[in-house]
């Protein structure tokens, strides 16, 4: 498997560059609101590890894959195995620009008052969070795109679920600024997050496990009956 997952990776090599992109977004976002950066790390590294789905058709990797003594199962372990590492990569990316943003801006008035605090009990239940964050687009995006390909899977599974996370994202946004009634339970919810921080981390962990697990089962399914 580790054959075909520098393939993947050797393959959106004219993907490559574009990653700086992350680190100059992370410089730029994270100083306004250093919470942001776990969870924007998570969406960043699942955009960049469907961009073998884009190369495969363009160099027809996916027909010299299968002219290789490899199941179509071992292609979808590979493809999401990169998926999971690049998202190891960002998790500890984001999780070491944090703590720095932290270190260097909490109790300071820089722009405005800096109250956010990166302890153990914030960071952990950011990283499980942005685990599940990763774990349901991973959902909505890898069996379309293993089933029907990119070219023709891109709308449905890259654009709508961006769409729909970008709009979710906005939607809570007015909702924590114009709805008392959901703020309060928001906050309600965060105080119990807050001093049940194992169990909630367990909750978010368990469920992003559960969805992953799903996601490469329908993976397998997907690509098994795909026509190439």
């Amino acid at each position: 498997m580790l054959n075909l997952i520098k393939l993947d990776w050797l393959g959106m090599k004219v993907y490559h560059k574009r990653i700086v992109i992350v680190p100059l977004c992370v410089i730029i976002y994270g100083f306004f609101f250093e919470a942001i950066i776990l969870p924007f790390m998570a969406f960043m590294m699942l955009m960049f590890s469907i961009n073998p789905f884009a190369v495969e058709e363009k160099g027809q990797l996916d027909n010299l894959y299968l002219t290789l003594p490899v199941a179509r199962k071992n292609i979808v372990n590979a493809r999401i195995g990169l998926s999971l590492i690049m998202q190891f990569i960002g998790l500890v990316v984001g999780i070491a620009a944090t703590l720095a943003y932290n270190a260097f801006l909490y109790g300071r008035t820089v722009i405005f008052l800096r109250t956010f605090n990166a302890d153990f009990n914030v960071m952990l239940l950011l990283v499980c969070a942005s685990l599940l964050l990763y774990a349901i687009l991973n959902l909505s995006m890898f069996p379309i795109l293993f089933r029907m390909g990119y070219a023709k899977g891109k709308a449905l599974g890259v654009y709508i679920p961006t769409a729909v996370f970008t709009i979710a994202i906005f939607a809570l946004y007015m909702l924590w600024h114009f709805n008392s009634a959901f703020q309060i339970s928001m906050i309600a919810v965060m105080v119990w997050a807050f001093s049940n921080t194992i169990w909630m981390a367990v909750i978010l962990l368990s469920t992003a496990i559960l969805l992953l697990a799903t996601s490469h089962f329908l993976s397998q399914k997907a690509y098994a009956m795909r026509e190439l």
